[in-house]
């Protein structure tokens, strides 16, 4: 899945800040951006924002996460310049006043207890006129056979209770929340997956998957 975000999250900024990036080289295409990325978990979404020029700052409420995502980036000796981890929620760098020109937060709102709050508190660390991107599970039939009933309770692709049907969310209520929190969402695409060629792609299905693209007003 990483792959078809990474290129959602790329092709956004470029389209909303392509006038100041500093270029079309593989590891530039992003570059002049400073981007959170909160909840990021391994880091494999950091890892790659990185790679493609932007100044990186991941966070996790949980530090054995925070351990596992640098250990892997110091394999890399060319993230070291340019992505920094620290195991801080967004409440606190809202208190240190930090914002960010793009946060992103993938797959982490349908495990927060208030979602709504959450997003206010990420939004609060987005500048006026930045990026906030979110992706989340939508609440549909299809989701719930998917993600829990396949994914948990047959396939054993994530362990049995890991996500909660009643705390999915649809597109709708995404925009809404935003909307609460000063931002607007301007695109959307769906995620979905090909068994058989095992291969993630964007699609304008959001039954399942989906992630949005929202700009904060000034």
């Amino acid at each position: 899945m990483n792959p078809v975000r990474v290129r959602f999250i790329r092709d956004g900024l470029v389209g909303q800040y392509g006038d100041v990036l500093g270029g079309n080289g593989p590891g530039a295409a992003l570059r002049g951006l400073k981007i959170l990325d909160v909840g990021c978990g391994g880091g494999i979404l950091a890892e790659s924002l990185a790679r493609l020029g932007a100044q990186v700052t991941a966070i996790d409420a949980g530090a054995a996460n925070i351990a596992i995502a640098r250990a892997h980036a110091e394999l890399d000796p060319d993230l070291v310049k340019n992505l920094k981890y620290e195991a801080v929620t967004a409440e606190e760098l809202v208190e240190r006043g930090e914002t960010f020109d793009c946060v992103t937060s993938l797959e982490v709102i349908e495990h927060v207890t208030d979602p709504l709050e959450f997003t206010k508190s990420i939004a609060k660390l987005v500048k006026p006129k930045g990026a906030l991107f979110v992706s989340t599970i939508n609440r549909t039939a299809r989701s719930f056979a998917f993600a829990i009933l396949a994914a948990e309770r047959v396939l054993g692709l994530v362990p049995p209770g890991t996500h909660q049907f009643s705390k999915f969310l649809t597109p709708g209520e995404i925009a809404m929340m935003a909307g609460h929190a000063n931002c607007e969402m301007v695109e959307l695409a769906g995620m979905v997956y090909d068994p058989l060629r095992n291969k993630w792609s964007l699609s304008s299905d959001t039954q399942i998957n989906f992630i949005a693209h929202c700009v904060k007003s000034s």
